[in-house]
């Protein structure tokens, strides 16, 4: 059994397959720009901080995982997840919402992308050009 509610969570991501931890990446990605615009509409600084660092460290690592040895789009991709990195870092300190808008737009618009996507290489059972 577990012994702290974190190591269930840990051991679901390192037994979950490359599809289903990028969808576990988006989810939480999702969850941390609501919570992100939350904080903007609050005026809550600390919040959106948060959750608007959480957001990068997120970015980084869908840009970090991605495999050009096996998808074409990867290395495109990479530098839309570089430009949505400085996008966030920049509305962050900037407190710059409309940075935060553009960044955001694009995120949903990945993330819709992605799960569709997910779910067509489910049925087919390949793989999806992450790691």
């Amino acid at each position: 059994m577990y012994s702290k509610p974190n190591d269930y969570v840990k051991d679901a991501i390192l037994t979950a397959s490359p599809t289903q931890r990028l969808l576990m990446f988006l989810d939480r990605l999702e969850i941390d720009m609501k919570r992100a615009e939350m904080g903007f509409n609050d005026g809550n600084v600390q919040s959106r901080n948060d959750a608007l660092i959480h957001a990068q460290e997120i970015v980084l690592h869908l840009r970090d995982s991605l495999r050009p040895d096996i998808w074409d789009g990867a290395i495109q991709l990479a530098s839309v997840y570089g430009f949505i990195y400085s996008e966030l870092v920049y509305a962050n300190i900037r407190a710059d919402r409309k940075r935060f808008d553009v960044a955001n737009n694009l995120i949903l618009q990945i993330i819709t992308a992605w799960r569709g996507a997910a779910m067509q290489i489910q049925e087919e059972g390949a793989s999806i050009g992450v790691a």
